[in-house]
């Protein structure tokens, strides 16, 4: 917006001239079908692994906006999960994959390359999230974490 310009008169008037512009935005909505699930650890278990390919654990999620329009799409990769009853974090490695189809098989990894992504013709974009943690040191328990994407128009 521009800053607004005002001139003063002679006769104790004041003049003024304002100039506004703005830049509209569509939105982009981010639905959570369904989150990820872990499901328990085995004794002994160094890591569990999600991946967001081919398992039915992967957490769902529909951007939908501007159809065909292109985004990018960011997100920090290792988050920390913290004990519920407890003191104690295991640090997550997530990763996603995306589709403009329906079809989680067919889906391909999305690195942090900041690669041009489109919404499909009805204006979706599939993701799912999966990840892996280290279980070596972690304290029995159960943890809870956030995970943020953020999408950005081109």
């Amino acid at each position: 917006m521009s800053s607004p310009f005002i001139a003063a008169q002679d006769n104790n008037g004041i003049s003024a001239q304002v100039n506004v512009s703005a830049e509209i935005i569509q939105s982009i909505e981010l639905i959570t079908v369904n989150s990820m699930r872990f499901g328990n650890a085995n004794p002994g278990q160094r890591e569990i692994y999600v991946n967001p390919i081919n398992s039915l654990n992967a957490g769902f999620m529909i951007a939908v906006g501007t159809p065909d329009a292109e985004f990018r799409l960011n997100y920090l990769p290792e988050r920390e999960l913290t004990q519920i009853d407890g003191n104690a974090t295991l640090t997550f490695t997530y990763e996603i994959s995306g589709n403009p189809e329906e079809n989680q098989s067919t889906s391909e990894l999305l690195e942090l390359d900041n690669r041009n992504i489109q919404f499909n013709s009805e204006g979706r974009y599939y993701i799912w999230v999966g990840g892996r943690v280290n279980l070596e040191n972690a304290a029995p328990g159960n943890y809870e974490g956030d995970f943020t994407i953020e999408i950005d128009y081109i």
